[in-house]
Parts: C-alpha cells; structure tokens; sequence
C-alpha cells in the first residue's frame, strides 16, 4: 500500500495495492460533469460527492478520506481549510462542510454503537474509544456522571494502534459480547473478556474515524457534527452542549 502525502496532508489516502481499484462511490453526487474524478481515484480516493467550493475554480469534495480541495480539471488538490473573511470574524466554511458529513454519516452507524443512554436525555454525543487509551478510560469511569448531565453516549471503535492491535482485538470482542456494555467496561479496565466473533463494526468505525479526522482517542463529536479531540470533564462538557 502506498501513502499519499501532499503539502503536509494529515490524512493517508488509501493508494491502490494491486489487489485494489479506487472507484468513483456508486451513489456519489458530482455537481460538474466536467469535473474529472480519475487522478483522485488514481491516488486512491474514493469520492463520494463533489460540487463547487466557495472560490472559484475549486471544487469541495467529499471523499474516503474526508474533505480536499481540487482543480476543476481534477489536476491538482489542495490541503486546507477555507474561510471567508467579510464579517467581523473568520468563518470556517470549511468546518460547516465537515460537520455536516460527520453528521450524516454518522446516522448511517446508529446501530453498530455501544450506547450508554441517559435517563432524561438532553444531548447525545458519539466518542470514538479505544480500550487501551487512559483518557478513554477516565472518560468511561465517569459515564454515570455523564449520564446524570443528560448526556447520551454512543461509542465507536477506534484503535488508535491500528487495526492489528492487541486493542483492536479487545474492541471486536467488546463488541461481540452478549452483553457489549459490560464486555467493553472490562475491557477497559484490563479485565479477560470473552473472545467473541461476529460481523464487528470496528473496522467500519476506524475508517469512519480517519475519514472525520480522528487522530487520537478520546474523539468526541457532538450531534451538529462538531468535533472535540481529548478528554472533556462532564460539567465542561455539559456546559459545551448547553450553547
């Protein structure tokens, strides 16, 4: 497998291996009929949607990989972030882009989740985990606290060491349990679980990972599609999801 990297990208495109082809998705949404997808498949990019970006001659495209930039002959691709500057204040129009695809991809995994639901609830977050993470681990260790606040936590799997982990093993036999909550408490507190197989998400929920920009755990995204790297105490967090 080969790694795209281009001015600093912090993503790893998937590059074809030769058991591989990069595709053009079934259902992608292409604005342009002149707007050439092959060099993006080349390199490896699924692209699931493409339309003009809010500068001319760019196009805003939504990929395996997240959101890039590209010429409008397909040509060129750029790494960053777009904001328009005529208010008082910058405005990461590329944010809202990312935001809502987090959002609409997140309710297409609604029922591969570890969910701890809260009595009165008011806000549902999803966290990306990974058992062997301390942050995870305070986070989980204050679940009920979270719960308490009105806050509903759907978990995801993200083996923050790769998918051939001792990690990624504990988070696919988590979530083969017949009991996925308990399975995945033990598991972080370094307890012998149950080796389970099943049709596990945990590969889904990585790829979905790297795809919103995840590069550590705990990741948590809010339900407008916000996301927010690391630990958050529940009263900030609460406080957070209350603006």
């Amino acid at each position: 497998m080969k790694y795209l990297a281009v001015f600093g990208l912090s993503f790893l495109a998937l590059a074809c291996s030769p058991e591989q082809t990069a595709t053009t998705a079934p259902n992608a949404q292409v604005a342009d009929e002149e707007f050439d997808t092959s060099h993006m498949q080349r390199m490896g990019f699924v692209v699931e949607s493409a339309r003009p970006a809010h500068i001319d001659g760019l196009m805003e495209v939504i990929t395996d990989q997240g959101l890039v930039y590209a010429s409008k002959d397909g040509r060129h691709i750029v790494s960053g972030r777009i904001y328009e500057i005529t208010g008082s204040e910058p405005n990461n129009v590329s944010e809202a882009v990312l935001e809502a695809m987090r959002v609409k991809d997140l309710a297409q995994v609604e029922d591969t989740v570890i969910e701890y639901t809260a009595p009165n609830e008011k806000h549902v977050i999803h966290v990306f985990t990974d058992t062997s993470c301390g942050y995870c681990r305070q986070l989980h260790e204050r679940i009920d606290e979270y719960l308490a606040l009105g806050i509903s936590v759907r978990y995801l799997a993200w083996p923050r060491n790769g998918m051939q982990s001792n990690a990624a093993s504990d988070l696919k036999n988590a979530w083969c349990a017949d009991d996925p909550q308990a399975a995945l408490s033990a598991a972080k507190n370094d307890e012998t679980i149950t080796s389970s197989s099943c049709n596990d998400p945990v590969a889904q929920h990585y790829a979905l990972g790297h795809k919103f920009g995840v590069r550590g755990t705990p990741a948590i995204v809010f339900e407008s599609g916000r996301m927010l790297p690391g630990y958050v105490p529940p009263e900030r967090l609460a406080a957070e999801l209350d603006k």
